[in-house]
């Protein structure tokens, strides 16, 4: 069973703590499920701890893949925690925040760059293998203080040293990149859990070979029915095509609650998936 979980907001949708939510339920009904974000990104500023955990681990690694690294930390997936940490999330981002007095004090430049983030560090992987790279010139723009922990990080990792129009390829290239390692996955494990990453459709093509398309939204989760066939209408690829734009054409056949506050799943939900599995054993 593949299980693709989308956002219909480009931020705080949920898809996260219900996917986490999912996975816990799931295991206590006797089920392992793995999860796999193909694509995540973090900001050293908010979530200085994910450095440190970096450093512990010797892969860059976000918030989300630490709290499913942590969620199956028990179970029978992990043996390697470096090929674990690889698997969850094969393309990891680091960003940082810009430092107005570096930037003369523009604060329309310095709003930009805040909206965007900049990116200092990329981890690739393959599931197999990583390799870092890191912004060259970093000290010219980021707060000291946090330029130096960042360094310090990279020197750890062994990140080679690129141009910030590099790390922008690298990041626009992200859905190719993590193709193979998506259908590693698939291959590897029975039951996948996708998470996309902001608002994206799906973060590359394999995503799109999921059962069901889950779309997260805060207090509601809905269910989408003939997501594959209407993918195939856009000229557009699905990490580029918005979750608000997609349900514009598609039909969500089944809606459920989310409590707030609460991150134990719908049992409606659940029952669901667990005769959805039933079925197709």
């Amino acid at each position: 069973m593949r299980l693709l979980i989308s956002g219909l907001l480009q931020f705080d949708s949920g898809k996260t703590s219900f996917s986490l939510s999912l996975i816990s339920a799931l295991k206590d009904n006797g089920i392992n499920i793995f999860p796999h974000k193909p694509v995540a990104g973090h900001n050293a500023w908010y979530s200085f701890y994910t450095m440190l955990r970096s450093e512990e681990l010797n892969e860059l690694v976000g918030n989300d893949a630490l709290k499913y690294y942590d969620e199956i930390s028990e179970s029978q997936y992990v043996n390697d925690k470096k090929e674990i940490i690889r698997e969850i999330n094969p393309f990891a981002v680091l960003l940082a925040v810009p430092d107005i007095e570096k930037l003369n004090f523009n604060v329309r430049l310095y709003r930009e760059l805040m909206s965007e983030g900049i990116i200092v560090t990329i981890r690739v992987s393959d599931c197999n293998s990583s390799i870092h790279f890191s912004l060259s010139d970093i000290q010219k723009v980021i707060p000291s203080p946090l330029a130096e922990k960042i360094l310090h990080l990279n020197k750890v990792l062994g990140a080679v040293q690129v141009e910030g129009e590099k790390l922008k390829e690298l990041l626009n290239s992200s859905p190719n990149l993590t193709e193979k390692c998506t259908q590693n996955i698939f291959h590897k494990y029975e039951n996948v859990i996708i998470e996309s990453y902001n608002d994206a459709l799906a973060p590359n093509f394999s995503s799109l070979n999921a059962d069901m398309l889950f779309i997260v939204s805060p207090g509601k989760v809905l269910l989408v029915d003939d997501f594959k066939d209407i993918a195939k209408l856009f000229s557009y690829p699905p990490w580029l095509i918005p979750v608000s734009s997609f349900m514009k054409y598609v039909r969500a056949v089944r809606a459920w609650d989310v409590e707030p506050g609460n991150y134990k799943v719908n049992e409606s939900l659940l029952d669901f998936i667990l005769k959805f599995i039933d079925i197709n054993e």
